[in-house]
């Protein structure tokens, strides 16, 4: 079988909730100011001021370029145009990602909060797969209507992916001792963060991948669908999240 294209298909409520990435982006907010004022430090505010632009400026190029196809944007029954949504989701999607790994990972790595953070962390994770689980569709909707689709590997995708990649490697061997163990633990809360929200999806029936000419597509096979998911856990995801801790760092925006 000849495979044109392969396609991110995310049918849960998450991926076109706009009122939940609404309340998202608020708690976000309040993290970083909170984080601000109680440590005085910009930590938490650099890694989502880069977080955000990096990846609003994604989803604007992917939404334009038809990339990714998100059927319905409605905030509060009003429907939004993209210079709204695409900071909604680089907030929602991109840098509270990184800032919850990061405030994650910083209570795992203080030995002082370690235990009960680990506890908390495994807490959150249960939450996340029984709530997942609860917004099951019960069977993919292959090759029909669907919330959001997403060609996963156009040559902008790549070429993106690739840049975010050299940074971590070059963050990696640059950094400072405690830089880089900073940095593998975000690496870790994340990688284990996102890996059970993807199963959970996945066994949901709210996230699948699909091969073929859009719009004629068909399920993946089973290693391809595998394959594809990783990808998008590793690098899509974790590999690309780091770099909004990391620039702050080799810029010299956090000590």
């Amino acid at each position: 079988m000849v495979i044109e294209s392969i396609f991110m298909i995310r049918g849960g409520s998450f991926g076109t909730n706009w009122n939940t990435k609404l309340f998202l982006s608020i708690i976000i907010v309040i993290l970083v100011i909170y984080d601000w004022k109680k440590n005085e430090r910009l930590d938490y505010f650099w890694i989502f001021l880069f977080g955000t632009i990096i990846w609003s400026l994604v989803e604007v190029s992917l939404q334009i370029g038809g990339t990714r196809i998100i059927q319905a944007k409605y905030l509060f029954g009003i429907e939004i145009p993209l210079w709204i949504s695409a900071p909604l989701q680089g907030i929602s999607e991109g840098s509270a990602v990184a800032v919850l790994g990061t405030f994650g990972a910083d209570k795992i790595r203080d030995e002082e909060t370690r235990k009960s953070s680990i506890i908390i962390f495994v807490v959150i994770l249960l939450v996340l797969v029984f709530s997942t689980l609860r917004d099951s569709v019960k069977f993919p909707f292959v090759g029909l209507f669907v919330p959001s689709i997403r060609d996963m590997f156009p040559i902008i995708a790549v070429i993106f992916m690739s840049l975010m990649i050299v940074i971590n490697i070059i963050f990696f061997i640059r950094a400072e001792p405690e830089q880089r163990k900073r940095g593998f633990y975000l690496l870790f809360v994340m990688l284990t963060f996102i890996s059970v929200w993807t199963l959970s999806e996945w066994l949901a029936g709210t996230r699948w991948i699909e091969v073929g000419l859009y719009p004629f597509l068909s399920r993946a096979p089973p290693l391809i669908e595998f394959g594809a998911l990783a990808y998008d856990v590793v690098v899509e995801i974790v590999l690309a999240y780091v770099p909004y801790l990391a620039i702050p760092y080799m810029l010299g925006l956090i000590s």
